[in-house]
């Protein structure tokens, strides 16, 4: 293996652990005052970056989830009073879920988190060495031949 490879293996590795950890998820949530799983606040980020309502079965191929793993977390989000399910008059079998009020909240509070969490780890880097390493990412993340990656559209305020 070139040396190149060995090192963004490595690190992309460790971004992986210490971003996915279950205790740093939790103590994300916590800090914003959620008290959701870890594994929930993905479904959180999915459905904030969305313009338009999806179905649980979307969500679940999004996230890579089985659709009963998924249905647990939506039932935690729902009574949690962060998500809303409804039921098009198109066709009543179909059913969407995006978020509430509070869950719109919730979803901006976790952005400004994450924001500040990248921009402290990263306070030595220029916006030109931000933007390549974003870029980056964004190709990898394509690369990989998965979903899509998770465009986070600015917050409104």
């Amino acid at each position: 293996m070139r040396e190149i490879e060995r090192q963004m293996l490595g690190a992309l590795a460790t971004v992986a652990r210490q971003w996915g950890a279950v205790p740093a998820d939790g103590q994300v949530a916590e800090r914003v005052g959620l008290d959701i799983e870890d594994s929930e606040i993905r479904i959180i980020y999915l459905l904030g970056a969305r313009t338009s309502e999806l179905r649980p079965a979307d969500v679940a191929d999004m996230l890579g989830v089985t659709r009963p793993t998924l249905s647990k977390s939506l039932t935690r989000l729902r009574n949690a009073h962060l998500i809303e399910s409804t039921v098009t008059e198109q066709d009543r079998r179909s059913v969407y879920v995006s978020l509430s009020e509070e869950g719109r909240d919730a979803y901006r509070r976790l952005v400004d988190l994450g924001i500040g969490l990248i921009d402290e780890a990263n306070a030595d880097m220029s916006k030109e060495e931000l933007r390549l390493v974003g870029n980056f990412l964004d190709r990898f993340v394509r690369g990989l031949g998965g979903p899509a990656p998770i465009v986070l559209p600015p917050v409104p305020r």
